[in-house]
């Protein structure tokens, strides 16, 4: 199991570092961050997308959908949504820092 500490220090680093990341993404994957800290840490996290978007300060339904698809994209999560209103997306975060390489 990643070092929640760890894992928020190595994100924060690759934000500084990383051009494509904007403020949505990183509230977004802090959102996320947080939901699985709420979980005890361990992965997938369980969540259901108005949450994260609450918590994330993201309003609109596109921005979300636009952000989480980058993040998979970009190798920090990976997604299984549920496309059910009653139950909760998979979200599972992938190592980052030097054990992303």
């Amino acid at each position: 199991m990643m070092a929640f500490e760890n894992y928020i220090a190595d994100f924060m680093d690759m934000v500084g570092e990383d051009p494509k990341m904007g403020p949505k993404h990183v509230s977004l994957m802090l959102a996320i961050l947080y939901f699985f800290y709420r979980q005890g840490c361990i992965n997938p996290v369980q969540v259901f997308s108005a949450q994260l978007r609450e918590q994330a300060k993201i309003r609109s339904q596109r921005i979300y959908f636009y952000c989480m698809k980058d993040l998979k994209e970009w190798g920090y999560i990976k997604m299984n949504p549920s496309y059910r209103p009653d139950v909760a997306s998979l979200i599972t975060l992938r190592p980052i820092g030097n054990e992303r390489k």
